[in-house]
C-alpha cells in the first residue's frame, strides 16, 4: 500500500468517525487530575472542554456539506460550548444539585454522547449508497473516486451569516430552556448560617474580673432549615487548652436563637488570660472537608486588683 493511499484511508476514517473520536477525547478529560496541577492540566483539559460540545452540536444540526468551516466553525463551537455550560449550570441549580466541576463535566459528557450519536448517524446515512453516489473518472489514466452530494452543490456557498443566525437561535433555545427549567422546577433551599457572638459590650477590650468572678453573655443563632445538635465548650488559652467549664450539649431547631452565660471564676493573679468559647456540630460534618463544623469566639480577662508583677 502506498503512502498516499494510507493517508487517504486515515483521512476517510477520521471524516466518518470524528464524532466518536471527539466524544472519546472529552471522555479522556476525566484523566486530567492525573496530570500535574496548574497550567499543564488546564492546557490539556480546557481546549477539549470548551470545543467538543460545540463541535458535536454543529455535527448533529448541520449536514456535512452545509457545516461551517475554518474560523467560523471554531467560533461557533466555542460559543455553543459556553452556552451548554451555562445551560448545565442552570439545570444543576434547578434540580438542587451542587454546581461543581465534576457535576458540570459529567452532565456535559451525557449531552455530548447524545449529540455524538446523532452526528454519527447523520454521517453514516451520508455514506455512498445512503444519500450520495460515487463514480470514477479515467481521464488521466488513474482511478479517481469522488463523492457528489445529491442536492445542489451551490448550497455550500450560502452566506456564512446563516450559520451565525442558526447558532444564535440554538443558543437562545438552550438558554430559554434553562430558564424554563429554573422557573418551573423546585428551587433548592436558601442557604442559611450558624453564628456565635458575644452580646456583652465589654469584650471589645480586656474585661476586668472581680474577686467574685464575672459573667459573660453570648448568643447563638441557628438560621437553618433543619434541627442540629450542638456542643458548647469554654477553655483557657495557653500552651495547651485547659477546660474552663463542662461542655454543654443542646439541640436547636430551624431559625432559633440560644442565649448563654459563661461564668469566669476569680483569676489567680493580675495576668491577662484569653478565653475561647467553641461551638461545634458533631452530627453535621462540613460538606467539602468532611470535618466537624466549629465556630469560636474569644475574650481577654484580667484581675485589676492584683499586681501584674507575678505574670
Amino acid at each position: 500500500m502506498s503512502r498516499s493511499s494510507h493517508r487517504s484511508s486515515s483521512k476517510s476514517i477520521w471524516l466518518v468517525g470524528w464524532p466518536t473520536f471527539a466524544l472519546l477525547a472529552l471522555l479522556a478529560v476525566a484523566a486530567a487530575p492525573l496530570l500535574p496541577g496548574g497550567y499543564l492540566r488546564a492546557a490539556v483539559a480546557l481546549p477539549i472542554w470548551l470545543t467538543v460540545p460545540g463541535f458535536l452540536t454543529l455535527g448533529a444540526v448541520f449536514h456535512e456539506h452545509r457545516r461551517p468551516r475554518g474560523v467560523v466553525l471554531m467560533s461557533l463551537a466555542l460559543l455553543l460550548s459556553a452556552i451548554w455550560c451555562v445551560f448545565v449550570s442552570l439545570l444543576l441549580y434547578a434540580v438542587g444539585l451542587l454546581i461543581t466541576a465534576h457535576a458540570t463535566y459529567f452532565s456535559l459528557l451525557v449531552i455530548s454522547a447524545v449529540l455524538a450519536a446523532v452526528a454519527q448517524v447523520r454521517l453514516w446515512l451520508a455514506e455512498p449508497g445512503g444519500g450520495r453516489r460515487a463514480y470514477s473518472s479515467e481521464s488521466d489514466g488513474r482511478d479517481t473516486y469522488r463523492l457528489e452530494a445529491d442536492g445542489e452543490h451551490l448550497q455550500t456557498l450560502r452566506p456564512r451569516s446563516f450559520y451565525i443566525v442558526a447558532a444564535v437561535v440554538a443558543g437562545m433555545f438552550l438558554l430559554g430552556g434553562g430558564l424554563f427549567v429554573y422557573d418551573h422546577l423546585p428551587h433548592p433551599s436558601p442557604v442559611g448560617y450558624t453564628a456565635i457572638a458575644w452580646t456583652d459590650q465589654r469584650v471589645t477590650q480586656t474585661i476586668a474580673v472581680s474577686p467574685g468572678g464575672a459573667n459573660l453573655h453570648l448568643q447563638i443563632i441557628h438560621h437553618e432549615t433543619y434541627n442540629t445538635t450542638f456542643v458548647l465548650s469554654a477553655d483557657w488559652l495557653g500552651k495547651t487548652l485547659r477546660p474552663l467549664s463542662r461542655p454543654l450539649s443542646f439541640r436547636m431547631g430551624p431559625d432559633q436563637t440560644y442565649g448563654a452565660t459563661l461564668y469566669v471564676p476569680p483569676l489567680p493573679n493580675g495576668c491577662t488570660y484569653r478565653i475561647v468559647v467553641t461551638l461545634s456540630a458533631p452530627d453535621q460534618p462540613d460538606f467539602q472537608t468532611k470535618k466537624v463544623e466549629t465556630w469560636s469566639i474569644n475574650a481577654d480577662v484580667h484581675d485589676p486588683t492584683k499586681s501584674q508583677k507575678k505574670c
